[in-house]
């Protein structure tokens, strides 16, 4: 129970980090722009610079040969996610404008900005590499399959005049130059940068690791500010929980985590991989869907909404598997 008790210490710091951006939001020192302030820094600056010190310090090379067969569990968990999102669309009759919006926040989580911060407070460093897979694979298919579907609700908007844009909208290819471009993000890259470093067994002077470190230390009380923010500016009373809304926040703590431990069942892994994979799938909708929702002329409204009743919810989910997966109770 001590040792328990001693792992949740975890979860009670994010809890009272998060607290604190709340009270610090309350009293006038931060606002929206803070929270995009802090999200940009923590996704392009911390995340990366903390991967590529982390992962030098907790995995060799050998650690690094092993992680090919990885990719496979969230591979499969997500593209089965994905297709029980689409069966679940057209069972439920969702809208036919928010249906591909609908399927996209179905299956991606905040699994970078808050996964990894998280992953890291509960598990240690060692959790990071498997986290980090199971952003790349979601980031795949986030940026191909995800946005493709959201894409296909911006003419559906715009013909029922429900955007605030008239202009014809095209269908961007699955397969382009510019989904490479928005694979790569600053995250994957200090990963990719991370893993050359320990392939060549190169080591970085004594000055520049202390850097990295420095800053990337700030990731975690960067995103669980974040959180508290976000909490904060959400009209809580203003928000509709619509039969929709209930199922994307059924999907995202119920439905996505379950595929997770089922898959596992049958696909033996390592018991933390397990763990880290069931707390990614189980964060909330990706912040990065609201982006690509308006760019694409989709309902960015409607992903708001659930990104932000996801978010508030994730301080109750977070612990709550937490203390399933401490108990073996999945």
């Amino acid at each position: 129970m001590m040792e328990i008790l001693q792992s949740l210490s975890g979860v009670f710091s994010c809890m009272l980090m998060i607290g604190v951006g709340f009270y610090l939001s309350s009293k006038k020192w931060f606002d929206q722009s803070s929270a995009k302030l802090f999200s940009k820094m923590a996704m392009t600056l911390t995340i990366p610079l903390y991967m590529i010190v982390s992962m030098m310090k907790s995995y060799t090379k050998a650690d690094l040969m092993q992680l090919g067969v990885v990719v496979i569990v969230p591979l499969l968990t997500m593209l089965i996610t994905f297709i029980v999102g689409i069966i679940t669309s057209v069972v439920c009759r969702i809208p036919d404008y928010r249906q591909g919006t609908f399927r996209c926040m179905f299956f991606v989580a905040n699994t970078a900005f808050i996964g990894f911060p998280v992953n890291v407070a509960l598990f240690g460093d060692k959790a990071l590499p498997y986290a980090v897979m199971y952003y790349l694979v979601q980031s795949l298919l986030f940026w191909t399959i995800g946005t493709y579907a959201m894409s296909l609700d911006g003419p559906k908007m715009v013909a029922q005049g429900l955007s605030e844009n008239d202009e014809p909208m095209q269908s961007p290819k699955i397969f382009s130059m510019q989904t490479v471009k928005n694979i790569l993000t600053p995250p994957l890259i200090g990963a990719m940068v991370a893993i050359l470093l320990i392939v060549t067994d190169v080591k970085l002077p004594k000055f520049i690791s202390s850097t990295f470190a420095s800053f990337g230390g700030m990731t975690t009380p960067l995103a669980m500010l974040f959180i508290g923010i976000s909490i904060f500016l959400v009209n809580l009373r203003s928000i509709r929980l619509t039969y929709d809304v209930v199922i994307l926040i059924a999907a995202r703590f119920i439905i996505a985590p379950a595929i997770i431990v089922i898959t596992c069942h049958f696909i033996e892994v390592p018991d933390l991989m397990r763990k880290v994979f069931i707390i990614e799938s189980a964060m909330p909708v990706m912040t990065q869907c609201s982006i690509a929702a308006r760019a694409f002329k989709a309902d960015y409204s409607y992903v708001a909404v659930v990104t932000a009743v996801t978010t508030c919810m994730s301080l109750i989910t977070i612990p709550t598997f937490f203390i399933l997966l401490s108990f073996g109770i999945i």
